[in-house]
């Protein structure tokens, strides 16, 4: 009795370890693949930490404070205080407009250990291959979406030119040209007025004096 007992258990770790070896030969699972495959030689895209709706509640010169309204993929933890989140955007923060929404993509700063994202698109290296030891490869690497751009809802990209502020703000500009083309008019005519007025008197003086004489 006792010697088939050992016999089973024996039998059973056998069992067990050809499972274990079985497994162990088996593909192993090591994510979800690129969308689009990165060929050798060429840098893979990065992920974004997160991407979310949300809409802008506070900010200064660089950094711009979103409300969370969904998240859309990846995590906002540890950056988020509730449903509050900022996210460096430096000279790009201008663009965006307070109480305006927007869909985020962000990615960790390797430098700052921060929430990043841009509204322009980034500047490639001057001339690309044509420049001796500027991004000089072989292999055709293909394109991959930003994973750090903010974006309206539908998808379109926010406008980021260097004029945008100036037409945003056309009625302040144009005010700032009126008012004052306005203000000197005024004066121009006020004068006149004042000029003639006193040649005026003047004639009239003169014209009774000599009609005394």
């Amino acid at each position: 009795m006792l010697v088939s007992v050992l016999v089973a258990l024996v039998a059973g770790a056998a069992v067990a370890g050809a499972g274990d070896v079985a497994a162990q030969d088996g593909p192993v699972d090591d994510g979800p693949l690129p969308l689009i495959p990165v060929p050798v030689g060429c840098e893979a895209p990065r992920s974004p930490h997160v991407v979310f709706v949300g809409e802008v509640v506070d900010r200064d010169f660089r950094t711009i404070r979103f409300e969370i309204e969904r998240v859309r993929s990846g995590r906002t933890d540890p950056f988020a205080a509730g449903d509050r989140i900022d996210v460096r955007y430096g000279l790009d923060a201008q663009y965006l407009g307070d109480g305006d929404r927007y869909l985020v993509s962000a990615v960790v700063d390797p430098d700052l250990g921060i929430l990043v994202s841009r509204v322009t698109e980034p500047i490639e290296n001057f001339g690309g291959d044509d420049v001796i030891g500027v991004s000089e490869s072989d292999v055709d690497c293909p394109d991959y979406e930003d994973p750090m751009r903010t974006l309206h809802l539908d998808g379109t990209p926010v406008d980021g030119g260097v004029l945008d502020p100036f037409f945003g703000a056309r009625l302040q500009i144009v005010g700032a040209f009126l008012i004052p083309l306005a203000l000197a008019l005024g004066v121009i005519f006020l004068l006149a007025t004042f000029r003639l007025s006193l040649a005026g008197v003047y004639h009239s003086i003169v014209d009774r004096g000599s009609r005394r004489t």
